[in-house]
């Protein structure tokens, strides 16, 4: 079955949210943006959808026809080599396609092998994959005093996102160099100073995950190019081929049981459906080993105090929350309060709205700022901060749940979390975006405290 990639134009922002609630359609970009003849967004269809919503007034442009493309990116992975990598083999900077999922580890192993092993430690994962990969990640950081700050940046969640375990590699290797030779990091009119690299090191814990699911990663890579979920067996009674797997970033533990808390109406892009191609929420709540896996750190380096997850696209950089829009006013109205179960994420109404300390909001959009300047020095791009939810809401996504941890549990660290959606039909090409957004992640690191 073709899916496309297509912008996608409706009257109002009804026939917006239609486009999930009545059509099932995948919208693909977090902004929508008026136009004329109404609203438009960026979506995934399958040619069935596009003569359906042909049929009922909307207007749409194919971009292109993402399984053909799909085909072209996979020619674009790097040549598999024998073990052990050469260090060469596996810089992002010199080379000219994907790291495969094999490489993504080798470079992790790389990065902290000497002369880094003075200042960088590798984490192994807990819970193997469903086809019994082991993940890891890595710690960046020299010095043990109380009080450092910890910087969680995660990236491979969805498996089509290709190029976000790439960036995060890219920045270890950046990042590592500049320390070990004293140098400064020049990316675009954005010079970061040896001395601010050296005290990001020193005084701060930085922990990479740069590859949550490897296994969805590899089958996108070498099957299914717009597979976006992990590698879950189907069910019982489901022979489909995507009636495999779950949508990670729908099955973290905040609002995960989204028909009990939002509004019928609402176009949340979630399903209970295990047949749903993109975005099925799984059985329970982190039932899945990469979703436990992503938990696990915040729970064994409870130092962390920001977060950020890499996804594409939009060329957007939000902060919490995703479930309703932001109010300051009101406390009692937040997603612990049952009173508002079946309330939740119809944006421009009363009922709802999710509440964030106006103290917390600043500190969210500041740092958000930071990273959006940064982008910017690198070659122009216009990352738009705004906050999570839109028309779409969300339930079940990492940022979320990250930030809703002291909330439910006033032991746990506040986490400041953002996602990152890099990437836009005018910007799409990864090996372009990578120094972009290594930027912003750099200048997050630094004005982070």
């Amino acid at each position: 079955m073709s899916r496309y990639h297509a912008r996608i134009t409706g009257k109002d922002q009804a026939a917006l949210a239609d486009l999930v609630t009545k059509h099932k359609v995948t919208v693909a970009r977090h902004t929508i943006e008026k136009v004329h003849g109404g609203y438009r967004v960026d979506a995934h269809a399958t040619n069935a959808q596009i003569k359906a919503l042909e049929a009922d007034g909307y207007q749409i442009e194919r971009l292109e026809d993402a399984e053909a493309q799909g085909k072209v990116r996979q020619a674009e992975t790097r040549a598999q080599l024998a073990a052990p990598h050469a260090l060469d083999a596996l810089s992002v900077a010199a080379g000219t396609g994907y790291l495969d999922v094999a490489q993504i580890e080798a470079a992790l192993a790389a990065a902290s092998a000497a002369p880094n092993d003075a200042f960088t430690k590798l984490i192994k994962l807990p819970h193997p994959t469903w086809e019994k990969r082991t993940c890891h990640a890595l710690k960046i950081g020299k010095g043990s005093a109380a009080g450092r700050p910890g910087i969680y940046f995660l990236g491979g969640v969805h498996a089509r996102e290709w190029g976000s375990p790439d960036i995060l590699i890219h920045f270890v290797q950046l990042l590592a160099n500049a320390y070990t030779t004293h140098k400064p990091i020049k990316i675009g009119s954005r010079t970061f100073k040896a001395a601010d690299i050296k005290h990001v090191i020193e005084s701060k814990d930085l922990y990479v995950f740069p590859q949550a699911n490897p296994d969805g990663r590899h089958y996108s890579m070498s099957t299914e190019s717009m597979w976006r979920k992990n590698r879950r067996p189907a069910p019982a009674g489901h022979s489909k081929p995507q009636c495999c797997g779950v949508d990670i970033n729908r099955n973290y533990n905040f609002l995960w049981n989204f028909p009990q808390y939002f509004d019928p109406e609402s176009p949340i892009a979630n399903s209970t459906d295990p047949c749903d191609y993109e975005v099925y929420i799984g059985p329970a709540a982190e039932s899945e080993p990469e979703t436990k896996n992503a938990v696990w750190m915040f729970d064994i380096y409870p130092n962390i105090r920001y977060f950020v997850d890499l996804h594409s696209y939009s060329e957007d950089i939000l902060y919490n929350w995703g479930d309703d829009e932001n109010q300051s006013g009101h406390p009692d109205m937040n997603f612990q309060n049952a009173a508002y179960d079946g309330k939740r994420g119809i944006a421009n109404d009363k009922a709802y709205r999710e509440y964030i300390a106006t103290a917390d909001k600043k500190i969210a959009v500041d740092l958000a700022h930071e990273m959006r300047d940064a982008i910017k020095a690198s070659r122009g791009r216009v990352y738009k901060t705004e906050q999570s939810m839109s028309l779409y809401p969300t339930a079940g996504t990492s940022d979320d749940y990250a930030f809703s941890r002291h909330i439910v549990d006033a032991k746990k660290t506040k986490v400041f979390s953002y996602t990152i959606e890099w990437g836009s039909p005018d910007n799409p090409t990864p090996f372009q975006i990578i120094d972009e957004v290594t930027s912003g992640l750099l200048a997050f690191c630094i004005a982070a405290k």
